[in-house]
């Protein structure tokens, strides 16, 4: 009797042959492609080892037509189609051989979703190469694309040597614009570059900002404001066009300016006028000459109308006053409580509520007692250490000591600028100098966490640019009134490690909190409390059963549990999917709103596979590279 299979010696070499195609397909690649590519895949699973923020990872390989001997580091800078970044990741040569194949892999706190992406590769600093690479969505998919030189007046190169590195440009992200307006505002900046560097233009013209109106003077004094001063070295007057025909000074007021940019009164200074797109057509419109003298398309940039519609959160660094902002009244009463109510709500964290209120207290204290005369020393310094496993709120409880202390007025702002290794280093000497203070400026008035700080300084690679990050930080940890709290954070012991290595960092953070994994009580009373929120209610047998589970993975944890990280992804991804698996199995006329708010104890049972033993050690099995008789 036959079993189906043909177990012969023919069949195990066609069986080795589909094992070596991979392999034997790469070297054909390397022997005949005349071009340099760029090839991309996600990483299959997680890297548990990996650091906390790094949850998402690209494996990458850049693969050169013929090896060359003079490039002695290569990196690699990944953005979204719109040119958010998503990650960096550089590789420096071990030898003077030349090399062909680079291999990085690229870490990103965001998901890599399917989509185009933007690679930009730069060779001993430089950038040399571009590519879009279309990532898919499945796991385990090359994806592949050929490496195009960088032309030197290219929008691209313009990006990849400056604009990428300008401490203005992340603050776009907060604009969610799309990608043809990037495009085209990467274009107007580069035209404006050539000439003022070519001195075609005796002055700058004035530049126009229309869209909605807060918009508007949202996108002139954050971006464009900067982005005058860092490109052409030149100082800005922003100018509000707001008024309307019976508005007599406004228009008057306008009308002078108007007059000081055409007589070329001020020719190192950029005036940039904004306001709301029906306003500015209406002045336009040779209703108003002395302005429609300014109308020019190249010198405008118009905002999508549907900032109005899809915006999520405010660009950093603008503070608006309630009464601009109508959605302040919209704002939910868990948003208006003070943060350090807020702090006591939260679940667990007894140890670092504890310390915390001591440390608030020691502020206060010191405050008062400088209000009285009494304190000789001008010193104002509240830096932390946040010690302690990842998913334990540590990214949660910064926020909220921005607010906390922005509360009790010992931080002008009280903002959080949230950074990491990934986002400080750069590619060339000098530039994560830059980066860092860049990020430091940013977080004036309150709060920089740098979540796994550990990550920033290895011991054996003295080439490491994560050593300026240290620098550039100690000079902030040294004011004695910085108006600025800066926060580290990681494990416990890494971070000890990272203070042998930094003898006079450790005691530039006076304070400490300490972040203890929560226990299975407290992470049960989160998944109650996150299905809550979504309006999902467990039935009995249901919530006895996510107990049990809870209960079996802090048992079974390891290093790398993820805490509350872990019990929002079993929720979200393990819970809840296998119930919408099985109520959209029923038939429609079954539907009722009970059938999707009621969990069942099938739900949680058909989630444990997956998450109650994720951390279980995976053994990967020797792949066999030949031929079988």
């Amino acid at each position: 009797m036959h079993s189906g299979v043909c177990d012969t010696p023919l069949h195990g070499m066609f069986a080795d042959i589909q094992i070596l195609f991979p392999y034997v397909s790469s070297l054909f690649v390397l022997l005949y492609m005349k071009n340099h590519q760029i090839r991309a895949r996600r990483a299959e699973g997680s890297a548990v080892s990996a650091p906390e923020y790094a949850v998402n990872c690209l494996n990458v390989d850049i693969i050169l037509a013929k090896g060359r001997s003079d490039v002695r580091e290569l990196s690699v800078r990944l953005y979204t189609s719109a040119y958010r970044l998503m990650g960096v990741a550089a590789r420096q040569a071990s030898s003077s051989k030349a090399i062909r194949t680079w291999h990085f892999e690229v870490s990103s706190s965001d998901a890599w979703t399917g989509g185009t992406y933007r690679a930009f590769v730069y060779v001993n600093g430089v950038p040399s190469w571009k590519a879009e690479l279309f990532l898919y969505t499945g796991e385990g998919i090359d994806s592949s694309a050929r490496l195009e030189s960088l032309e030197p007046s290219s929008p691209e190169m313009l990006f990849a040597g400056r604009l990428a590195f300008r401490s203005w440009w992340p603050v776009l992200e907060g604009f969610h614009l799309d990608e043809d307006f990037i495009v085209r505002f990467m274009e107007q900046i580069r035209l404006f570059t050539q000439n003022i560097e070519t001195k075609t233009w005796a002055s700058v013209p004035p530049l126009q900002v229309t869209g909605d109106a807060d918009w508007a003077e949202r996108f002139a004094s954050l971006v464009l404001v900067p982005c005058v001063k860092e490109e052409w070295g030149k100082e800005c007057v922003l100018t509000e066009v707001s008024g309307a025909d019976d508005d007599m000074l406004s228009l008057h007021l306008l009308e002078r300016v108007c007059y000081l940019v055409g007589a070329h009164i001020a020719p190192d200074t950029v005036f940039v006028f904004h306001g709301a797109t029906l306003t500015m057509e209406w002045l336009n419109a040779d209703y108003y000459p002395y302005f429609s003298l300014f109308e020019n398309e190249d010198t405008c940039f118009r905002l999508p109308e549907t900032l109005l519609t899809e915006r999520k959160t405010e660009p950093e660094g603008f503070s608006p006053d309630e009464t601009e902002m109508p959605e302040a009244a919209e704002v939910q009463d868990e948003e208006r409580k003070p943060a350090l109510q807020r702090l006591e709500e939260m679940v667990g964290l007894s140890r670092v509520k504890d310390e915390l209120c001591e440390a608030c207290a020691m502020a206060l204290f010191t405050r008062r007692r400088k209000e009285l005369g009494l304190e000789v020393s001008a010193e104002n310094r509240n830096h932390f250490l946040f010690l302690g496993s990842p998913g334990t709120g540590k990214t949660t409880v910064a926020r909220l000591i921005g607010e906390i202390y922005h509360e009790m007025g010992l931080l002008s702002r009280g903002h959080t600028v949230e950074t990491n290794r990934a986002k400080l280093i750069g590619e060339f000497i000098g530039q994560t100098e830059q980066k860092t203070c860049a990020a430091i400026a940013e977080a004036r008035g309150g709060v920089l966490f740098i979540d796994e700080a550990y990550t920033l300084v290895h011991e054996d690679d003295s080439r490491d640019f994560g050593k300026e990050v240290i620098h550039a930080l100690m000079t902030v940890l040294s004011e004695p009134n910085p108006d600025l709290i800066v926060i580290l954070a990681g494990y416990e012991m890494q971070m000890q490690a990272l203070f042998r290595l930094n003898p006079g960092l450790d005691s530039r953070f006076p304070l400490r909190l300490h972040f203890d994994d929560f226990t299975s009580d407290e992470l049960t009373e989160m998944a109650r409390h996150l299905l809550a929120e979504r309006n999902f209610e467990l039935s009995e047998a249901a919530g006895v059963r996510l107990a049990k589970l809870i209960e079996k993975a802090v048992l079974h944890k390891d290093e790398h549990f993820g805490n509350g990280r872990w019990v929002h992804n079993l929720v979200e991804h393990g819970i809840l999917k296998c119930m919408a698996k099985r109520v959209m199995a029923l038939p429609l006329s079954t539907e009722s709103s009970e059938l999707f708010r009621w969990i069942e104890e099938t739900d949680v049972a058909g989630a444990e596979p997956a998450f109650l033993y994720e951390n279980a050690p995976k053994v990967a099995l020797a792949r066999r590279i030949g031929f079988t008789a």
